[in-house]
C-alpha cells in the first residue's frame, strides 16, 4: 500500500542522513529477499544490493526492493556502470537511491546526479505509471516528479586514483548525496594489489573522507570488523557498511569451531 497521502515513498535513509544521524547498512552478497528481511528485523538502516557485482537482474531487484520495504529498510542498488538508462531501471522499480561506481571526475559524478533527477534538475525519463510512482494511482503528475528529486539518493563510489585529481570538486556536486570510498578499487588503481589497509591507500581515503566532510557530504564505507567500524565511527564516518558473506561465513565458521575443537 502506498504510503497515504504521498506521491513518493519517503526515503528514511535520507531523512536520517539529513538529521546527522549515523546508519548502519548491509551489503548484500546473496539475492535472496528472505536475507533482506532479515537484516531489516534486525534494525539495519539500509540495504545495499548489488548489480555490479551480484548478478542482478531487475526483475530480481524488484523483489529485493520489496523485501526492504517490507521491513522500513532503504533499498539502494549499485548498477553495473555510470548509464543513465541502468539508473532509470532501478529507480522505477523502487530503488530508493543508486550506488554508481568508478567515478572518475567531475563531470561523472555529474552525469550521475543527473541521472537520478527529473528536469530541470536532471535527465531522468518521465514516468508517472512505474512502481516508484505507486502504478500511478495516486495520479500525483508534478508532485510526483517534484518530490521524486527531493526523496532519491545519489551514491557514487570514489574509488579509482584519477578522481583524487578533481576531488574538491567532484564531491561538491550539486544533487550527490553520498560519498561513498572504494579502498579496494582504490588501492588496485594505485597499483597496490589487495592494498586495503596499506598506508598509502589510508592516506588517500582520508582525503576522501575529510573532502566529503567539507562539502557537507555523509560518507560511507565498509567497516571489515568490528574494532574497524569502532575506528570508523570514531573518525566520524556517518554510514557504515557491513558485507553480509564474511558476516554469515566467518559466524558459521566459529560456530563449527567451538563446536568440533
Amino acid at each position: 500500500m502506498a504510503p497515504k497521502g504521498e506521491p513518493v515513498r519517503p526515503n528514511s535513509l535520507k531523512a536520517k542522513l539529513k538529521a546527522g544521524q549515523r546508519v548502519v547498512g548491509a551489503l548484500i552478497t546473496i539475492n535472496s529477499p528472505e536475507l533482506v528481511e532479515t537484516f531489516g528485523h534486525l534494525g539495519y538502516d539500509f540495504v545495499f544490493i548489488d548489480g555490479q557485482h551480484g548478478g542482478l537482474t531487475v526483475e530480481t531487484a524488484r523483489e529485493l526492493i520489496r523485501a526492504a520495504e517490507l521491513t522500513g529498510m532503504t533499498p539502494l542498488v549499485r548498477v553495473r556502470k555510470n548509464d543513465p538508462a541502468e539508473i532509470l531501471e532501478y529507480l522505477d522499480q523502487g530503488a530508493g537511491g543508486v550506488i554508481v561506481p568508478d567515478v572518475t571526475s567531475r563531470a561523472e559524478v555529474e552525469a550521475a546526479a543527473k541521472a537520478t533527477r527529473y528536469p530541470t534538475r536532471g535527465t531522468r525519463g518521465a514516468m508517472g505509471m512505474s512502481r516508484a510512482a505507486f502504478y500511478g494511482v495516486p495520479q500525483a503528475g508534478a508532485e510526483y516528479f517534484r518530490r521524486a528529486n527531493e526523496e532519491v539518493l545519489c551514491c557514487a563510489i570514489f574509488e579509482h586514483h584519477a578522481v583524487l585529481t578533481e576531488l574538491d570538486a567532484a564531491v561538491r556536486v550539486p544533487d550527490l548525496d553520498v560519498v561513498v570510498i572504494g579502498p579496494s578499487d582504490l588501492s588496485l588503481s594505485m597499483g597496490i594489489p589487495d592494498g586495503w589497509r596499506d598506508p598509502r591507500v589510508q592516506v588517500e581515503v582520508r582525503r576522501i573522507h575529510d573532502a566529503a566532510r567539507a562539502a557537507g557530504k555523509p560518507a560511507m564505507i565498509v567497516a571489515l570488523d568490528h574494532d574497524d567500524g569502532r575506528r570508523l565511527i570514531a573518525e566520524g564516518y556517518q554510514a557504515i557498511l557491513v558485507i553480509s558473506g564474511p558476516l554469515i561465513v566467518n559466524a558459521a565458521r566459529a560456530f563449527l569451531q567451538v563446536l568440533r575443537s
